[in-house]
């Protein structure tokens, strides 16, 4: 994460809260709206706005919960989530987005596209899966519980190699750092609010829905959403296309930003000029 100017973070009022969201790039690009994943922010894309923004107008924002958006007593759900991003587009006057979410933003990006179809012209997710099982309700579960007790420190102790590869983790980079600054700062009611709403996602089934172009980022050696999981997304969506970069974890976009952003940049021109 790059050091961003705070003043350019701006508030729209959607249904019950507050969100934050800001726009960088190009004025008459098209626009690219950008999803975060649980306990961090808009800035968690901090690397692939430099790298877009010359082409593309990019909105990024706090989703419920998160970042500098209100975070109301949960437990939320991605439909919520949904009609939130809904919401803020209506704010905005944005008939349709490209939308790129990574994690639980790949969650909600599935969402609008099965059921607000109209509004999504393409969809990039990245490091995502569709579908909840046991392993991931009781993942859920257990750092719900640690969060109760101890707050939100501890669990970035425990899900911080899930995220970085071990030699990242261990390098504790100015990135790195930042990025658990962000986490430890979550809202409680926020982290708590999410991850019951992705303890109960259920998308897979509806995937052939999907009729937008898509592209899937993978990341080789991901160990909260596992690879083969983004194969069975790119399975399920008629035309859909799926890179891996081998070796990294859940935040590929952070560790290894060039690798990323090329396979995004290239991505998104393909699907959009």
């Amino acid at each position: 994460m790059t050091d961003t100017d705070a003043s350019a973070v701006e508030k729209a009022r959607v249904g019950d809260i507050d969100i934050a969201y800001r726009w960088d790039g190009a004025a008459d690009g098209p626009v690219v709206m950008m999803a975060h994943a649980m306990g961090t922010s808009h800035r968690l894309w901090d690397h692939q706005a430099s790298a877009l923004q010359d082409k593309y107008r990019l909105l990024r924002y706090d989703w419920r919960g998160h970042g500098d958006t209100d975070a109301p007593p949960g437990p939320y759900s991605l439909d919520q989530f949904e009609r939130d991003a809904v919401g803020l587009m209506d704010a905005l006057e944005l008939p349709t987005v490209h939308w790129v979410g990574i994690s639980t933003g790949g969650m909600i990006g599935q969402g609008l596209a099965i059921n607000h179809a109209a509004r999504i012209a393409t969809l990039t997710l990245c490091n995502t899966t569709s579908q909840s099982n046991p392993w991931y309700r009781d993942w859920v579960a257990e750092r719900q519980a640690v969060v109760k007790r101890d707050g939100m420190a501890p669990v970035w102790d425990m899900t911080k190699r899930m995220w970085f590869t071990d030699a990242y983790v261990d390098a504790g980079s100015p990135d790195y750092e930042a990025g658990r600054d962000v986490f430890i700062k979550t809202k409680i009611p926020g982290y708590l609010g999410g991850t019951s709403a992705v303890a109960d996602l259920a998308y897979r089934d509806q995937l052939h829905q999907i009729s937008c172009p898509t592209r899937i980022i993978g990341a080789g050696d991901d160990p909260a959403t596992p690879i083969e999981q983004s194969h069975a997304i790119r399975d399920r969506i008629p035309g859909a296309s799926l890179e891996v970069i081998d070796g990294q974890r859940h935040f590929s976009n952070v560790e290894v930003p060039d690798q990323f952003n090329d396979i995004l940049r290239r991505g998104l021109a393909q699907m959009i000029d």
